[in-house]
């Protein structure tokens, strides 16, 4: 892109050569903004969650006794985390050269950035672009059926909680949170691929 210099008669040429507004908001540093600025967003819930209760966050914002930031905004935290990694991983792709993917697929796009994953890596990775989706803004999936709530649920189930033996003889088994969407985990699943960005 060629600067205006001061003097420069043709006015008409240089504004005919500039990027339109479009492109220059495409650009792959204003993806990266956004998908850090949905990371930092996903960390501010995280933690009013958290500390929900010594920082009073429910009644500083007028909510009623006994309101939960971790009941009420869980589902909501998962949605930024899965938006904050399909934004960064389009600005890396893009960067790369790539067109913009048309897709929320985070394994699809985890595929195109050429970054191998465990299975249970690529499940958590879907379960937090079903909660892009539809699991963070809605109560059922676009043309609902119990089939789709209960598949949801159980890949909740198999990516939030691990099983716990009671005993070797024990019929029942029980689950109990593992911990595999807590900030730490996010934030290095996240800042892995942010690394990938060339900031030049």
């Amino acid at each position: 892109m060629e600067d205006f210099e001061e003097g420069d008669s043709d006015i008409e040429g240089w504004l005919a050569r500039r990027p339109t507004l479009t492109e220059e908001r495409g650009h792959p540093n204003h993806w990266f903004n956004r998908g850090a600025d949905l990371h930092a967003s996903a960390g501010a819930l995280w933690y009013a969650m958290r500390h929900d209760k010594e920082l009073k966050v429910a009644e500083e914002l007028g909510f009623s006794t006994g309101y939960s930031m971790g009941v009420a905004c869980r589902p909501v935290y998962h949605m930024l985390c899965g938006l904050a990694l399909e934004v960064i991983m389009k600005a890396v792709l893009m960067q790369r050269g790539a067109p913009l993917p048309k897709t929320h697929s985070l394994t699809r796009l985890i595929s195109l950035l050429e970054l191998s994953r465990t299975e249970a890596q690529l499940a958590t990775l879907t379960f937090y672009e079903q909660s892009v989706v539809w699991a963070g803004r809605y109560p059922v999936p676009l043309q609902c059926t119990d089939d789709k709530l209960r598949d949801y649920w159980s890949l909740a189930g198999d990516v939030l909680t691990s099983p716990v033996k009671l005993s070797d003889d024990s019929l029942f088994e029980i689950r109990r949170g593992n911990g595999a969407t807590d900030w730490g985990r996010f934030d290095e699943m996240w800042s892995e691929i942010a690394s990938l960005f060339n900031h030049r």
